[in-house]
């Protein structure tokens, strides 16, 4: 199991195919990466938030475009401190 910090965007975005953005259950969270399916939720939330974000400073309103590895990327490495990431 590598760290959450330590994954290469194509790890990161191998996770992102792994997972339902937006859905209600957290077993659409499950993955084959040991980051537990809560910690997974809370990291793509704040994720969708980021990309609403991207949407609007674009100028439109469709985050779908706004996904992508280099911006999954981007967001995972605002943070500095990944202690609230639990593993299996």
């Amino acid at each position: 199991m590598i760290p959450l910090e330590q994954l290469s965007i194509e790890q990161l975005w191998a996770l992102r195919q792994e997972v339902v953005l937006n859905s209600l259950y957290i077993s659409d969270y499950n993955n084959s990466f040991g980051i537990d399916p809560r910690s997974a939720c809370d990291l793509f939330d704040g994720y969708c938030s980021f990309l609403w974000e991207l949407a609007e400073d674009a100028g439109h309103g469709d985050w779908d475009d706004q996904d992508s590895p280099e911006h999954l990327y981007q967001y995972v490495h605002l943070f500095e401190d990944f202690d609230w990431v639990d593993y299996d």
